[in-house]
C-alpha cells in the first residue's frame, strides 16, 4: 500500500505516525506532504524518518490562505503525479479535497474542531470519509461521516503508544517530583481560530505576576512554549527550548498545563495532566474532557484561570489526575489501532462502520 500524507499543523502528523509505519513495515510506503507551520513540522517529520516534502508554508491572512489555493493544490498534484498514492490522509482541507478530486484519489480526513466552517464548507463535498470524534457537536452536511469514540491525542498518547522518554527531565535540570507548570500561546492566526480573542496581548503583566507568585509559594518551575508568539523579554528565562519532537515528553510529567492551546489541553488530559484552556468558545473534546472526565477546565478570561490555576497547584495531587486518566483510557478506544485498521482496510472499513459502528470497540 502506498499512502500520502498532507499536513498543516504540528500535531497532524502525530495523528498518522504510528499507522505510517506499520505500513511501511508490511512492505508498504508513506510519504508527507509538508505544509509549514511554526517552521517545525518538518523537523517533527524527520525525527520519525519518512519520505518527505515542504511545498508551501500556512498564510496568516484569510486571503493569504486563498490565495495559497492555487500554489498548494498544484504542489500536491504533482507529488500525487509522482508518488501514486492507493489513499491520501489528512485533516479536512480544501487544499487536500481540491488534489484528490482533479486525481480521483480516496481522500481520508479526520477533524476535530467545530469553529473550522471553511475546512467544512470548501471540503466535505470531495471527502469519502471523515472520521469525526463522537464529542464533535455540530451537525455537518455529508454523509462520509464516520464517528469514533477518542480524539485525534489517543492516535499518540494512548499508553500502547506512548512511552514518555524522562530523560528530557534532566536535560532541563528537573526531577519528577518538580511542580512543572507548562504554558503556551496560540498565534490565533489559523482558519478556525477567526473570532477569537487573545487573553494575553493585553494581560502579559498580570501573567508575569502569577508566575512570580506561583514560584515563590509552590516552587514551581514555569516553562512557556513560544513557537507561535513571542511575549516580551520579561519573559525569556521561561522560554521552553527543546526539540519540538520532545514537548510530549515533558508534558507527561507537568502539573499544569496553562494556556490557548486547545489541543495541547487535550494532549495534558490523556496524560493524567490537569489544564487550563483559555478560550471563550466551546469545543467537543475539551466538553468532554472537563465535563464527562474533570481533566480540565475552560476558562475565558485571565484573572478566573488563574485563581483556578493556584487551586490545582496547592493540593497537588498528581494521583488524582492519573485516577481520572485511566477511567478516559478506559472509555475509549486505541485511536491509532482503529486509524491503521481503518486505513489498511479501506474501503471495506467504510462500509463496516456504517453498518456496524460498534465495531470499533474491538480496539479498546
Amino acid at each position: 500500500m502506498k499512502l500520502l500524507v498532507v499536513v498543516y499543523h504540528p500535531v497532524d502528523p502525530y495523528i498518522i505516525f504510528e499507522t505510517a509505519r506499520k505500513i511501511e513495515n508490511s512492505g508498504g510506503k508513506s510519504f508527507f506532504v509538508i505544509v509549514e507551520k511554526e517552521g517545525i513540522i518538518k523537523n517533527i517529520v524527520d525525527s520519525f524518518g519518512f519520505e518527505n516534502k515542504v511545498i508551501g508554508s500556512n498564510k496568516v491572512s484569510f486571503f493569504g490562505k486563498i490565495l495559497n489555493i492555487v500554489s498548494i493544490v498544484n504542489s500536491i498534484n504533482r507529488i500525487i503525479k509522482r508518488f501514486k498514492p492507493d489513499l491520501v490522509f489528512s485533516p479536512a482541507s480544501p487544499y487536500t479535497s481540491m488534489a484528490c478530486k482533479f486525481n480521483k484519489l480516496p481522500l481520508v480526513c479526520w477533524e476535530d474542531t467545530e469553529t473550522a466552517t471553511f475546512n467544512f464548507k470548501y471540503s466535505h463535498k470531495s471527502i469519502d470519509s471523515l472520521l469525526l470524534i463522537d464529542s464533535f457537536y455540530k451537525d455537518l452536511p455529508t454523509d462520509s461521516i464516520i464517528r469514533f469514540n477518542g480524539y485525534k491525542e489517543l492516535a499518540y498518547l494512548h499508553p500502547n503508544v506512548f512511552k514518555p522518554d524522562e530523560s528530557i527531565l534532566k536535560k532541563l535540570g528537573l526531577i519528577k517530583s518538580d511542580k512543572i507548570v507548562l504554558m503556551r500561546f496560540s498565534a490565533l492566526n489559523a482558519m478556525h481560530d477567526i473570532g477569537l480573542k487573545s487573553e494575553v496581548v493585553t494581560n502579559e503583566d498580570k501573567i508575569l505576576h502569577f508566575i512570580k507568585k506561583i514560584e515563590k509559594l509552590y516552587n514551581a518551575k514555569v516553562l512557556i512554549s513560544m513557537t507561535e508568539r513571542d511575549l516580551d523579554d520579561r519573559f525569556y528565562k521561561y522560554k521552553l527550548l527543546i526539540p519540538p519532537s520532545k514537548y510530549l515528553d515533558l508534558l507527561n510529567f507537568g502539573s499544569l498545563y496553562i494556556g490557548e492551546g486547545t489541543t495541547t489541553a487535550c494532549e495534558a488530559g490523556v496524560v493524567g495532566v490537569p489544564w487550563i484552556a483559555l478560550r471563550d468558545k466551546p469545543l467537543g473534546y475539551l466538553n468532554d474532557q472537563e465535563k464527562n472526565f474533570g481533566l480540565g477546565f475552560r476558562i475565558d478570561n485571565i484573572e478566573d484561570a488563574i485563581i483556578k490555576a493556584e487551586e490545582i497547584l496547592k493540593n497537588n495531587n498528581k494521583s488524582e489526575w492519573k485516577i481520572k486518566r485511566k477511567k478516559l483510557l478506559h472509555d475509549k478506544i486505541d485511536v491509532s489501532a482503529f486509524i491503521t485498521w481503518f486505513v489498511k482496510n479501506y474501503p471495506d472499513s467504510h462500509v463496516i462502520m456504517k453498518e456496524n459502528p460498534d465495531f470499533q470497540n474491538k480496539f479498546k
